[in-house]
């Protein structure tokens, strides 16, 4: 059984909320006798952990270095499958071959999470993953363990999107010689992530101009008080760009389009890798390009973790 949950879920009375610094406000909720198992991932897993704990629930880990007083850490992927009442995968996904993104113990196998591996899950389980592979959704779907894609969630997307783009914003304040105050910024792209960005840099007094395909983006970017181009426009808007952000996960930054920016010009590339930049062209081209997936973990991983514990609550209070 396959649950794609793409809509928001309301949190009950009883359950928890994120407070304005990020913390998780706990209410009345009650994990005790939960059986949580973690299995892999960065320093967010290492928080949704933590928060999973201290609501009560018993957390055993795979590929996470958890301190010995607080939960089981196994080496053995079975053991944990076979264990839980509830599965949490990183908010990076799976590659094709199953294996989970964004393991940090060196030395360890990182999890794969197959349809071999899956045997061991108990049916009715139910599996939380950032997103899944078609590969992924079938083996679920056979073994009869419910997963449940978080990612794209509004719930969720919308307070990732925060960190997402503080991460951008210290990438660039890093990346160039000069404050963002007065560049000329591009956001490509106007999703969830490119608003927070554009509104982001626009409170920093950045020349932020926004260029999008959808009509109602560029509407959206009018209402808001922030220019709007057409994608369309693309190769003539890079010309004098200070700093490119890009969120479309197709390429829009070709090799024509780069050989139009200015060498000091620094692209941040945030989309779903391989990313909306021809990086080998940019290279070739002398341009300071970069993509830069799971920033949440990288530069807020207690919040983005905090997120995802929120998020996985919520969804699965509401299962």
């Amino acid at each position: 059984m396959v649950a794609r949950l793409l809509c928001t879920s309301r949190l009950s009375p009883a359950a928890h909320s994120m407070t304005a610094d990020g913390e998780v406000e706990r209410v009345a909720t009650d994990l005790t006798g939960l059986k949580v198992g973690i299995l892999g991932g960065d320093r967010r897993e290492l928080e949704v952990a933590s928060v999973f704990h201290g609501l009560g629930a018993e957390v055993r880990a795979v590929c996470l270095p958890w301190p010995d007083d607080v939960g089981f850490v196994s080496n053995r992927l079975e053991d944990v499958l076979a264990w839980a009442d509830l599965l949490l995968a990183p908010v990076g996904g799976v590659d094709k071959f199953g294996q989970v993104s964004y393991t940090i113990v060196e030395g360890q196998e990182p999890p794969r999470l197959t349809a071999e591996t899956l045997r061991h899950v108990a049916q009715g389980t139910s599996l939380f993953i950032g997103q899944a592979t078609s590969g992924l959704r079938e083996a679920c779907s056979e073994q009869g363990v419910r997963l449940v894609e978080f990612r794209e969630t509004e719930e969720f997307a919308w307070r990732n999107a925060i960190p997402t783009a503080e991460g951008a914003l210290e990438m660039a304040l890093r990346l160039t010689d000069h404050t963002l105050h007065g560049a000329r910024c591009l956001v490509l792209g106007f999703g969830r992530t490119g608003s927070v960005i554009a509104r982001t840099l626009h409170g920093l007094g950045a020349r932020v101009e926004v260029l999008a395909r959808d009509g109602i983006d560029l509407a959206r970017c009018y209402a808001l008080g922030f220019a709007g181009e057409s994608l369309a426009d693309l190769r003539g808007a890079v010309s004098d760009a200070d700093v490119v952000f890009n969120t479309i996960p197709v390429v829009v930054l070709r090799e024509d389009v780069l050989q139009r920016m200015r060498r000091g010009t620094v692209i941040i590339d945030i989309a779903s890798a391989p990313g909306g930049t021809d990086f080998a062209a940019a290279r070739r081209l002398g341009l300071s390009a970069h993509l830069a997936p799971g920033l949440p973990g990288i530069t807020a991983p207690r919040t983005a973790g905090r997120i995802v514990a929120d998020t996985v609550l919520s969804l699965w209070q509401n299962l």
